[in-house]
């Protein structure tokens, strides 16, 4: 009984912070990936599927974000090899690192799917608006 309390007070607290926040702290995501949240249903109604959807598609919105950046890094650098040499470095260790964190949470996060599918998935959403926000603070700080 115990252990299904914990599991259900987890999916809770995980389908809370999944994105659909109060607007207490600034949200991370594009305006669309909110609205197609709302689409997906209110806060106290899970939908996996609709969930996951819109996940793939801000999925792919983060990572045009990553690779925008990135390609304006590999310009403003084009006379220094050494700095792109050390941001293909970076970015492979990077992609390595979320790739292996988010299979770790998928195949070792729990017994409870859609807890498991709340944390990769937070998971891997951050990880990708965070090294978005990265990159483009990078391109900001060299001028471009």
């Amino acid at each position: 009984m115990m252990n299904k309390l914990l599991t259900i007070s987890m999916l809770l607290a995980c389908i809370s912070a999944h994105a659909k926040d109060s607007g207490a702290e600034p949200r991370p995501y594009s305006p669309q990936y909110y609205a197609c949240l709302d689409k997906a249903g209110p806060t106290t109604f899970y939908d996996q599927t609709a969930d996951s959807n819109c996940d793939a598609e801000e999925v792919k919105v983060q990572k045009k974000r990553i690779n925008a950046a990135y390609g304006k890094l590999v310009k403003l650098w084009k006379s220094n090899p050494q700095e792109i040499a050390k941001l293909n470095a970076a970015q492979k260790a990077w992609v390595q690192w979320r790739d292996s964190t988010y299979e770790l949470l998928q195949e070792a996060g729990g017994t409870n799917g859609q807890v498991v599918y709340l944390v990769s998935s937070n998971f891997l959403l951050r990880s990708l608006v965070d090294q978005a926000n990265l990159l483009e603070t990078i391109v900001a700080s060299n001028g471009g």
